[in-house]
């Protein structure tokens, strides 16, 4: 008995069928209005998290769907294709193994990485199987490591002095800020931060300066801060009042005649 000539049974298309109908499309270049559209959520991903690309606007019956690296749809490219009546899947030489293609035709992508970055094709084959495709991008992050703070000289400075500190961070393509009591620093005319914002300086110190530094840095999708470095200033000298002074020498004073005293009840007595 021959096979029908007739369309195929919308409860029984042959799975060599759509996998024909999927791998033809390789040869076609993609329409530049598709009648879907991709959302990836979330719009931008973290470096080691997971990564959906959903299909909207979705007409028809559709029996499978093919998902691809890029904006072409090429047979290397072939993440999975999924087959609705059968529920099978079938990888494509583009999958990691981190990839998958869910009931409704969305794509999962698992523990993203940097390289995974880029265009993603779909295409939905319907019984007739004609087909629809569109494109979607994924961009991804790396999660920041926390930065440490470096400083020239000791924990305790004297008012007119110079302090320099430092963010150390081997991060790249980053931009830079200062916290100042969990505030941002503001500008100042004694305070100077260099080209990068790595280096800030403090010349001279004052007394309003004292208090806790951070430093931030921070991309496109995410941040980290540095520990807190807590800078103390004294006075010097030449800001004590007049009494202060007086009251010290007195100390002092005070502090030697006892000092000779009990001297000479040691050594005289």
């Amino acid at each position: 008995m021959e096979p029908p000539s007739g369309p195929a049974s919308r409860r029984h298309v042959p799975w060599s069928r759509l996998l024909l109908a999927v791998s033809l499309l390789s040869f076609w270049t993609l329409p530049t209005t598709a009648r879907l559209a991709v959302e990836t959520v979330p719009p931008l991903v973290a470096e080691g998290s997971v990564a959906v690309f959903n299909i909207l606007e979705k007409k028809g019956l559709i029996i499978g769907y093919g998902w691809f690296r890029g904006n072409r749809v090429e047979q290397k490219a072939a993440i999975e294709v999924y087959q609705v009546l059968e529920n099978s899947h079938t990888p494509g030489p583009a999958n990691t193994g981190r990839e998958t293609i869910k009931p409704n035709g969305s794509l999962i992508i698992q523990s993203v990485r940097k390289q995974d970055a880029g265009s993603y094709t779909v295409v939905t084959v319907k019984a007739d199987l004609t087909n629809v495709s569109a494109s979607g991008q994924l961009q991804v992050y790396s999660l920041l490591r926390q930065p440490s703070i470096q400083v020239n000289d000791s924990m305790v400075r004297q008012k007119g002095n110079r302090v320099v500190i430092t963010c150390v961070t081997n991060e790249t393509d980053i931009s830079i800020k200062w916290i100042f009591n969990k505030q941002q620093l503001k500008a100042a005319k004694n305070i100077f931060l260099s080209k990068d914002s790595k280096n800030l300086t403090i010349d001279p110190i004052k007394k309003e300066n004292a208090g806790e530094y951070q430093c931030e840095i921070f991309n496109i999708g995410t941040s980290n801060r540095s520990e807190i470095f807590e800078l103390k200033v004294k006075d010097s000298w030449f800001d004590l009042t007049t009494g202060t002074i007086v009251g010290i020498m007195i100390g002092i004073l005070v502090g030697l005649a006892v000092t000779g005293a009990l001297m000479y009840f040691l050594f005289f007595k």
